[in-house]
C-alpha cells in the first residue's frame, strides 16, 4: 500500500481503500460474492494477478479476512463499516455522472452478473425455469447468457446449460443497461419491441415484475 505521507485520517483510509479497483472489489463483497472467481466475474477487467494483490492488501489492512472452510473472503467489522460509504458513492455517481457512458462501458458480462442479484425470487417461478438473454450488438461469443433456477435461487450461465428455454429475451446491451440504470422504462421497451420477449404469455407478463433494476435506479439526477 502506498503512503500519502500524511497523518490525516482521510489519507490513511485511502492508503487502504483508495487504489484502483478496490472499491469495486468491496462492492462485490458487500453484494454477497466471496470466492475469488465470483469477485472476478463482478470486476472482469482486472487481471487475476492484480485482483489477488488487491485482496491481499485489503486483508493486510484488516478490511477482509479469509474463510478457512471455503478459501473465500469475507468482510470484517471494519469492512462492513465501509458499506454505507460505498453505497453513498453509488448514489453520488447516479445523481451527478449518470449518463456519461461510453461504448466501452456497455459490458454484457457486468450487466448480467449484476442483474442476476436483483431478480425478485418472491415472484420468480417456484419450478426450475430457464431464461435465455440474447444480445444483438456484441460478438457472438458474448451474445448469449442463461439465468437458470427457481424461487430458491438462480445461477448465471455463460454456456448453454442444456435445459429447455422457457423464456427468450432479445435486446441490445445499451438498451438493457439503460433500463437497468433507470434511464428507460422496461415496460415501454417491451411494448415497442426494443426488449423482445418470446415464450408463454404468463412468463412474458411476469418478467417485468422479476427484474428489480439497479439499487440506484430510483436516484434522481442532479438538476
Amino acid at each position: 500500500m502506498k503512503s500519502y505521507g500524511q497523518f490525516c485520517s482521510i489519507a490513511k483510509a485511502l492508503e487502504v481503500v483508495g487504489e484502483r479497483w478496490t472499491l469495486l472489489i468491496l462492492r462485490e463483497l458487500i453484494c454477497g460474492s466471496s470466492r475469488f472467481n465470483e469477485i472476478h466475474r463482478g470486476v472482469p477487467r482486472i487481471s487475476p494477478a492484480l485482483l489477488a494483490k488487491r485482496l491481499a492488501d485489503l486483508e493486510q489492512g484488516g478490511v477482509i479476512a479469509r474463510i478457512k472452510e471455503t478459501g473465500g473472503y469475507e468482510l470484517t467489522s471494519a469492512g462492513w463499516e465501509l458499506k454505507p460509504i460505498v453505497e453513498a458513492m453509488g448514489v453520488w455517481g447516479q445523481r451527478w455522472v449518470r449518463g456519461q457512458l461510453s461504448e466501452h462501458d456497455f459490458d454484457p458480462d457486468v450487466l448480467m452478473w449484476d442483474m442476476r442479484r436483483r431478480i425478485d425470487l418472491n415472484v420468480f417461478p417456484h419450478e426450475r425455469t430457464c431464461v435465455c438473454f440474447e444480445f444483438t450488438d456484441v460478438p457472438e461469443k458474448k451474445s448469449l447468457y442463461w439465468l437458470l433456477g427457481s424461487s430458491k435461487g438462480l445461477e448465471l450461465c455463460v454456456s448453454d446449460p442444456k435445459f429447455e428455454v422457457d423464456l427468450y429475451v432479445t435486446t441490445d446491451v445499451r438498451t438493457l443497461t439503460l433500463v437497468w440504470n433507470g434511464d428507460m422504462s422496461l415496460t415501454k421497451k417491451v411494448a415497442d419491441g426494443s426488449v423482445d420477449l418470446h415464450g408463454p404469455r404468463e412468463l412474458q407478463q411476469a418478467f417485468i415484475s422479476w427484474l428489480q433494476l439497479s439499487l440506484f435506479a430510483s436516484v434522481d439526477p442532479a438538476k
